[in-house]
């Protein structure tokens, strides 16, 4: 039996700002019946709803947390973790208020940093900012500036789906003339002059063609969008900011980079910029990935914690086990059949990772930038729904690629490593060019410590466990 819930795969940046998610969604048909979960967590103890949120985190910590027996973190009873807490707990990583300590006692117990908790009172704020991309107030438009041998002024590069610049008839190609009566040819001046508060109109001058049009449109709130089109000497950029399956587009982070692919179709050459990207939602991913990919590459392979039964004593319980879920592109990508330059930094992470590999993996196509952050682990997100009152993050599944080798820790190697970040796209620019570089960097031969803790060197010798350790440790490892 699996373990339902929802996954996400949060980078670097998330530790701050929580930015990245995943959805598998959760299946109510699979559920455990009280007896059985009461056989293995017996509940006649808990006293208070304090008491009883230790209790469902304990569960699911025992169950869902992918290191908590490999590396003995996990008590045997949600009960010693009671009474353990203080305000301290707040400066270790989570957030909780008095009420809450000792289930944040119990998180900062677990070595793996991103395994973490939020309590009642800022759940909703944190789970929003990990399923969502910025709500923004505004009109929903980007402009660049071009300048031809006669003068410079200011064309509208991108309209977002459903945003007020989108209602009101603006397009993109419009040359703006003036926005409030004021003229202006630099972007920064266009957006702050469609700023403002909700509910307010702004008069915007466009030629269009032949024809100068006035344009009304009303500031309004939106999701902001996980994708941008630009072009760096003729040659398409598109920047994936992080992956998310809310965002400006119904279709979130994939049908923004469906529609940057159909905009760009006839170029041979594109650069995907996934510098800064911090993760997101691995459905999202996995499909972006798959866009360039072919038919029957494997995307990712991932190790995840799942619910197992026995029968122990005469009583059915259940207790942790793993399974492996391979994804494998089940048609091909439309944009498979060109030739890409991805470009990274040292915070790009988690999900960006996923789609950094999948791609150069499976089509030997060249990185520029900068070692990435090395972050080969998501984890379930578990609210309400599964009797959670505040907001959990455990880290439930570890990725490796199609060959078997993970770059957790280590971080995927540009084939040109480059600081400095025009020095980047000018090198991404000159190879988009040249469109025949073949990759030869692979993943980091040494650890980058980003995970490393006096715990888990002591308890296993290896900072993580393998897939070849998992399936050595575990003869209830699922086939």
């Amino acid at each position: 039996m699996i373990l339902k819930h929802s996954f996400i795969s949060l980078g670097m940046a998330a530790m701050l700002f929580f930015c990245g998610c995943d959805s598998n969604s959760s299946d109510p048909d699979e559920t455990f019946e009280d007896d059985v979960m009461q056989n293995t967590y017996p509940i006649d103890d808990v006293e208070d709803e304090f008491q009883l949120e230790v209790y469902n985190n304990f569960i699911y910590l025992d169950l869902a947390y992918l290191y908590g027996h490999t590396r003995n973190e996990i008590g045997d009873n949600y009960r010693i973790y009671l009474g353990k807490g203080t305000s301290s707990v707040n400066s270790v990583k989570g957030y909780c208020k008095q009420d809450y300590y000792d289930v944040c006692y119990m998180y900062n117990q677990m070595a793996d940093p991103f395994t973490q908790y939020f309590d009642p009172n800022v759940a909703e704020v944190v789970y929003k900012s990990v399923m969502e991309t910025d709500e923004v107030v505004g009109i929903g438009a980007e402009a660049e500036t071009v300048t031809d041998a006669e003068s410079s002024y200011l064309v509208v590069t991108q309209i977002y789906p459903n945003s007020p610049s989108a209602i009101a008839g603006l397009q993109e190609g419009d040359i703006i003339v003036s926005v409030d009566g004021i003229p202006i040819t630099k972007p920064e001046n266009f957006e702050k002059l469609c700023s403002g508060e909700i509910g307010s109109t702004i008069q915007i001058v466009v030629r269009r063609g032949e024809e100068t049009l006035n344009i009304t449109a009303k500031l309004d709130q939106y999701h902001a969008p996980s994708v941008k089109l630009h072009y760096e000497d003729s040659i398409p950029v598109i920047e994936i900011l992080q992956f998310s399956a809310t965002t400006s587009n119904k279709d979130g982070t994939y049908g923004e980079f469906l529609e940057a692919l159909k905009k760009t179709e006839g170029y041979s050459s594109t650069i995907i910029d996934l510098r800064q990207n911090p993760g997101g939602d691995v459905d999202q991913c996995n499909k972006v990935s798959g866009a360039l990919l072919s038919a029957g590459d494997t995307i990712i392979i991932d190790v995840q914690s799942i619910v197992d039964t026995a029968v122990i004593d005469g009583r059915k319980k259940v207790f942790q086990a793993f399974d492996t879920i391979t994804y494998i592109n089940d048609h091909d990508g439309i944009g498979k059949d060109r030739y890409y330059i991805l470009m990274a930094s040292d915070s790009s992470a988690s999900c960006a990772e996923t789609f950094l590999s999948a791609v150069s993996v499976n089509k030997k196509t060249p990185i520029v930038g900068i070692t990435s952050y090395g972050k080969g682990i998501g984890q379930a997100v578990l609210s309400k729904k599964e009797g959670i009152q505040g907001l959990a993050l455990i880290t439930a599944l570890q990725g490796v690629d199609k060959n078997g080798e993970s770059y957790h820790d280590l971080g995927i190697v540009p084939d040109f490593q480059i600081f400095d970040p025009a020095q980047q796209m000018a090198k991404a620019v000159e190879l988009a060019k040249e469109g025949t570089f073949i990759r030869t960097a692979g993943y980091g031969t040494e650890k980058l410590n980003h995970f490393s803790k006096a715990r888990e060197e002591s308890s296993t010798g290896k900072q993580i466990p393998t897939l070849r350790d998992l399936k050595t440790r575990y003869k209830i490892f699922k086939k």
